[in-house]
């Protein structure tokens, strides 16, 4: 919604909604006109929420397109989502191209954030690297952590952008404060192996064990090593042991073999 709705039009909303609702308009014909119309965009929400509630896409689906149509950012991008999702039964990235893209030049981050991806992974769109830096920039500048990695991702790789450690390290840590997983893991890569930065062992543990934490099987098998080594960290065989278990569970071969020779040093101490 471009803005916040005021009182006096929330008002006016409720009374034509109970004027209409008492004339011969059906429930349907209420909903399309409180869809198109600024004023009746809450009452869409909703019904489009309601919808959603019930997994009856169809319907949420008709109701975000009357909204989206009218101009509602919001509505726009839940609609690209939703065609890039399997609600609707097949998945139609070039819609989702169309709506997120209407929506992000709203300035609604969460969409800017989606058309990058696309963008990056040629989805509903010619892949172009450029583009999606551009995007992402944008969804990462309004905090966007998702964004944030992904920009970190492409510095640190060189796509799109020259290759800049230094700047892959700002936006990874500023997508790794606010908890996004693999910015967390890529943080901890940086510290420790000096990637762009000074070496720092404790550091590389800290973030490897909030992604650990957080289920990522790889930062499972670093926080293992660490563990084990006493790297950044006091050695602990026993924690070592949990974690290589946890990433063995989650399919890390290495991890699995790892579990063993811990539970060969084990018995040897015993």
């Amino acid at each position: 919604m471009k803005r916040k709705l005021s009182m006096k039009k929330l008002t006016l909303t409720v009374l034509l909604i109970a004027t209409l609702s008492t004339t011969a308009c059906s429930e349907q014909k209420i909903n399309e006109w409180a869809c198109g119309h600024e004023i009746g965009q809450e009452h869409c929400w909703s019904i489009a929420e309601k919808a959603y509630n019930n997994k009856d896409y169809d319907k949420l689906k008709k109701y975000l397109e009357i909204s989206s149509n009218y101009g509602n950012a919001k509505s726009q991008n839940a609609l690209g989502t939703l065609y890039e999702t399997d609600f609707l039964g097949v998945k139609d990235y070039q819609q989702a191209v169309y709506w997120h893209k209407k929506s992000a030049e709203q300035g609604v981050a969460d969409s800017q954030f989606a058309l990058g991806d696309k963008y990056v992974n040629g989805l509903g769109v010619k892949q172009d690297y450029l583009q999606a830096i551009k995007w992402f920039q944008k969804a990462a500048e309004q905090n966007n952590k998702q964004a944030q990695y992904s920009l970190g991702y492409m510095y640190s790789n060189g796509m799109g952008v020259q290759q800049n450690t230094k700047q892959a390290i700002e936006w990874y840590q500023k997508a790794a404060e606010q908890g996004q997983v693999n910015a967390q893991y890529n943080l901890g890569i940086m510290y420790d192996f000096g990637k762009g930065i000074e070496q720092n062992y404790k550091l590389a543990f800290q973030w490897y064990k909030k992604a650990a934490e957080q289920g990522h099987k790889k930062a499972q098998h670093s926080v293992a090593s660490m563990y084990e080594l006493g790297q950044g960290v006091e050695k602990d065989l026993l924690k070592a042991k949990e974690y290589y278990k946890k990433s063995c569970d989650n399919g890390v071969d290495k991890s699995c073999t790892g579990l063993k020779e811990i539970e060969k040093q084990l018995i040897k101490i015993k």
